[in-house]
């Protein structure tokens, strides 16, 4: 079973790796890139003297009437996880264990219907049409094309302040249904450190950290949620993908309170936590 793991993290690092030379601008110019916003707040909408209604660029107000989706919004897909922010005027574009890519927005260009703005090496398209992703469904469709690769996914209002809005926060609402069949099968209390999809998303790879701290790798069928296998893991053996979070499904305590821990949101659903280092499980 650590051959398994350990083979599947290597592909998934491979890919990483390919990917790591991404531009992002320096600090000075509007933010560092990070996996999470630090100093900057999400949105920068605003009503303008006669209503219209304005999102605040890096270079001065954007005037977002006649846009598909009004700011502040945000994008995410599967398969691989991805999640497009707007902070303070700037996309921040989020993909799993990647560095983020920070461009300022651009006021968009109509294309058949749709906005397209151009950020930099990325290319954003918003369109009017129904999609489904990660178990949430919208009427807006949000494609990321950025080196050759285009995330296709859906765009959503932003959410609330205190809501986990990483590309792992987006694999645990992908992956709930298998996240729930795996803790069952465990039958005890655990942490979720990994969520991922394989052979083309008809299973799911769920990790797992007891509180006696034995890891586990589980493997359920995405539709129906049956396990396929859950073995435990070496320590020091499982693959990169396996410590990519730590999440704590809705209803299981962790051994001290936790401040610091963000809500992960299906819709208007709470399905859990996503804890920082500093929280005790």
């Amino acid at each position: 079973m650590a051959l398994r793991a350990a083979a599947f993290g290597a592909a998934l690092l491979a890919v990483a790796c390919g990917d790591q030379g991404a531009n992002a601008p320096a600090a000075g110019a509007g933010g560092a890139a990070s996996g999470e916003p630090s100093a900057m707040q999400a949105g920068g909408s605003s009503q303008g003297a006669a209503g219209v209604t304005m999102v605040t660029g890096p270079s001065g107000p954007l005037d977002s009437t006649g846009w598909v989706m009004q700011p502040p919004f945000y994008g995410a897909g599967d398969e691989p996880a991805w999640r497009l922010d707007i902070v303070d005027g700037w996309f921040l574009f989020k993909r799993s264990a990647l560095r983020a890519i920070e461009e300022p927005m651009t006021p968009p260009v109509k294309e058949g219907g749709a906005d397209v703005f151009q950020a930099g090496p990325m290319k954003i398209v918003i369109r009017s049409e129904a999609c489904q992703t990660g178990g949430q469904s919208s009427d807006v469709a949000a494609e990321v094309t950025y080196d050759d690769v285009t995330f296709v996914g859906c765009a959503f209002a932003a959410p609330a302040a205190g809501v986990a809005t990483s590309p792992e926060a987006n694999a645990v609402v992908s992956g709930v249904a298998s996240v729930d069949a795996c803790l069952a099968k465990l039958a005890q209390p655990a942490l979720v450190t990994g969520v991922a999809p394989r052979q083309d998303g008809a299973m799911t790879s769920v990790a797992m950290r007891a509180r006696n701290g034995t890891i586990y790798e589980c493997g359920a069928e995405t539709a129906s949620g049956s396990i396929q296998y859950l073995d435990p893991i070496e320590v020091g053996a499982q693959a990169p993908w396996m410590n990519r979070m730590r999440f704590v499904r809705e209803g299981v305590a962790t051994s001290a309170p936790c401040t610091e821990a963000t809500e992960v949101r299906s819709g208007e659903q709470v399905l859990g936590r996503m804890l920082d280092r500093s929280c005790k499980f």
